[in-house]
């Protein structure tokens, strides 16, 4: 077989390029973040016959996909597709796909680890014992069973973290306009008003899509919404919050701390406000690239 995949931002796991390695496919990895131009001139020179995405700075477009002059697919390593130009795709008649049920497990895991590890106050503590300080009255932790969790977005990884949420007693409550009925149980009341949701809960956790009907889905008058000293987890896309909001509610206390997995500019510059402040748990959009799932993702994507 002559072809060529290039892999865009990043290696794939060993289990994914053998399969391609083994159906005599020439692979070509890139570093991640490159620009739109850096791209343009990789793809004319070695002319894809399929790209496999993983990192990159911007969304790509048709004027990448046209520059290679006989790409045919686009595999995107991970389950959105906010960075691709599906539109332009189709136009082109270049086929997408997406590694969809690849990482939801370990989303929602580093979602409630996010969740579990605000509510324990454990990155403070951490931080107290390391400055040398050792006093139990400053802890600050809470039981989460019987708190409120609001999951936004529930779909493969929402409903995973909802059973995981429900065993360990948190009162679960989900929106999301577009989910069947069928995917609420017993266990998960369906809320209809999002404004609801986000006034009832103490801890709100997202993992809808980016979407123009998303982006700042959590805006400011959202975030005033929310209950005096509530958690936001963000492990779905940073532009679905809005930030200096978020750092703003943060910073005079309204909300008790915010674990962030995603932030709106990616790789985020060293001054982001949210870094800065004492209740924020943040982690460089990793949720969904655990070991297990990197596997998986590269196995499918090839």
């Amino acid at each position: 077989m002559d072809k060529t995949v290039i892999v865009l931002g990043g290696e794939l796991a060993p289990e994914g390029l053998s399969l391609l390695v083994a159906a005599g496919v020439t692979v070509m990895t890139t570093a991640p973040y490159l620009d739109r131009q850096a791209i343009i001139d990789i793809m004319k020179a070695h002319k894809p016959d399929a790209v496999i995405l993983r990192l990159v700075t911007e969304t790509l477009g048709s004027e990448e996909m046209k520059a290679g002059g006989k790409l045919r697919h686009i595999a995107k390593h991970g389950v959105c597709t906010n960075d691709i130009d599906v539109k332009a795709a189709t136009e082109l008649d270049i086929s997408v796909s997406m590694t969809t049920g690849s990482n939801g497990h370990s989303v929602a895991e580093h979602a409630l680890a996010m969740i579990m590890a605000l509510a324990k106050d454990l990155p403070r503590q951490d931080a107290l014992i390391r400055d040398g300080i050792w006093d139990k009255s400053q802890y600050q932790g809470r039981e989460l069973r019987g708190q409120r969790l609001g999951i936004v977005g529930f779909g493969f990884v929402g409903q995973a973290l909802a059973k995981m949420a429900d065993a360990i007693g948190l009162v679960v409550t989900a929106f999301d306009p577009h989910a069947a009925d069928g995917a609420f149980t017993s266990a998960v009341r369906r809320e209809t008003d999002l404004d609801a949701l986000l006034a009832g809960s103490d801890i709100v956790s997202l993992h809808g899509p980016l979407t123009p009907d998303t982006t700042k889905l959590i805006d400011a008058r959202r975030i005033r919404l929310m209950k005096p000293g509530a958690f936001l987890i963000n492990t779905a896309r940073g532009e679905v919050v809005d930030e200096v909001a978020l750092a703003q509610a943060l910073e005079e206390g309204r909300l008790g701390g915010a674990g962030l997995d995603s932030f709106a500019c990616e790789p985020p510059g060293i001054d982001n406000p949210l870094f800065q402040l004492p209740n924020t748990l943040v982690t460089p959009h990793v949720a969904g690239v655990t070991l297990d799932a990197k596997r998986a993702m590269s196995v499918m994507a090839a």
